[in-house]
């Protein structure tokens, strides 16, 4: 009995083959399995073998000689991936046209296996509160996919926070700078200019991938490292930073005071902070849309000073710059001008230690 699941997209099939594939072998690495594309290619999990490409044809589509089970070598099905343009874009579809003989039952047994492991799985995933967390990783809290590759590249909405963190840093040829967070480098990208050292973290293995294309020449000259990393717990040495930066971060943080106290720890005595993140008067605007608004924790300003002397910084407080003008100096279009225009709508937490 065959077991098929397909999705309509506006992509012409080579765009969507591409797509696709990219997109299925970074989702199985995070399942501890591994794609080899190609011609011979193989699909691994762990270190075990259950598919063998038999056909790579793109962008017409992919057959896998498949082993879903180990235990009983020989019953082999066939995985089929095929892309199929219609007027305005491309089916994909995967199919396994004989799962029902590998589960040696097609009846009530294999409507176990599809409701429980498959159909549920999908109502899941379009269910809000799973959609919604899938959008704001996405887009935000660690982003992935060519679009969000593209804008972190170039994030101009940002770069108002940007220009307030540097004048408020003041960075120095002798400052070695920490970025937790880093995206896609692009503020890391504006700090080196100055002339100073620094390192990153980011805990999206795409975005340490574009941080480092971006800031390849400083990773050359040995005045930038850029590592995968939890903020509650940064690869770095006691005492070595001049300076911390987080942009746009903080309100994502589960654990904000053991974050905070991260990065105390990495600053040498009198090293400083700054800490962009929004308050709750961006939510429901462009700046904070929905689902995104609804998965960020708003402080007050505080909460802010509250846990960084908490977290052992000897001197802590909040601004609220004026970002209109900066706005208007980096580029940002005059119809969404107004978003910069609120200045409670940014809080800039200065700290020292």
């Amino acid at each position: 009995m065959s077991v098929s699941t397909s999705v309509d997209l506006k992509l012409d099939p080579a765009s969507a083959f591409d797509t696709m594939v990219e997109e299925l072998t970074t989702a199985l690495l995070r399942l501890g399995m591994r794609i080899e594309a190609g011609v011979a290619g193989r699909v691994l999990q762990g270190e075990a073998e259950v598919g063998r490409v038999v056909r790579w044809q793109p962008p017409a589509g992919v057959s896998i000689e498949w082993h879903g089970a180990e235990w009983e070598p020989a019953k082999v099905s066939s995985m089929e991936l095929r892309f199929e343009p219609f007027a305005g874009g491309t089916r994909v579809t995967l199919e396994n046209p004989a799962w029902g003989n590998v589960l040696g039952d097609e009846a009530q047994e294999l409507a176990g296996w599809f409701a429980s492991e498959a159909a549920a799985a999908l109502l899941a995933a379009m269910a809000p509160g799973r959609f919604g967390d899938w959008f704001t990783d996405r887009k935000a809290r660690r982003p992935s996919g060519r679009q969000s590759r593209d804008a972190y590249r170039d994030p101009i909405y940002h770069r108002p926070n940007f220009k307030v963190i540097l004048a408020a840093l003041n960075l120095q040829p002798h400052d070695y700078l920490v970025e937790v967070g880093c995206g896609g480098g692009a503020f890391l990208h504006d700090a080196l200019k100055t002339g100073c050292r620094a390192a990153a973290i980011d805990h999206s293995s795409e975005m340490v991938k574009v941080a480092s294309q971006a800031n390849c020449e400083a990773i050359a000259q040995n005045r930038l490292e850029i590592r995968e990393g939890d903020a509650g717990l940064l690869p770095f040495a006691s005492g070595v930073f001049t300076c911390a930066v987080m942009t746009g971060v903080f309100a994502f943080i589960a654990n904000p005071l053991r974050a905070l106290s991260e990065i105390r720890r990495v600053l040498a005595t009198g090293g400083r902070l700054a800490l962009f993140t929004c308050s709750d008067a961006m939510r429901g605007t462009p700046a904070a849309p929905e689902p995104v608004a609804s998965r960020l924790h708003y402080y007050q300003e505080h909460e802010l000073e509250d846990l960084a002397h908490e977290a052992g910084f000897a001197e802590a407080h909040v601004e609220r710059p004026d970002f209109e003008p900066i706005a208007r100096e980096v580029g940002i279009p005059e119809e969404h001008l107004e978003l910069f225009k609120r200045s409670a709508g940014g809080q800039l937490l200065l700290a020292r230690k």
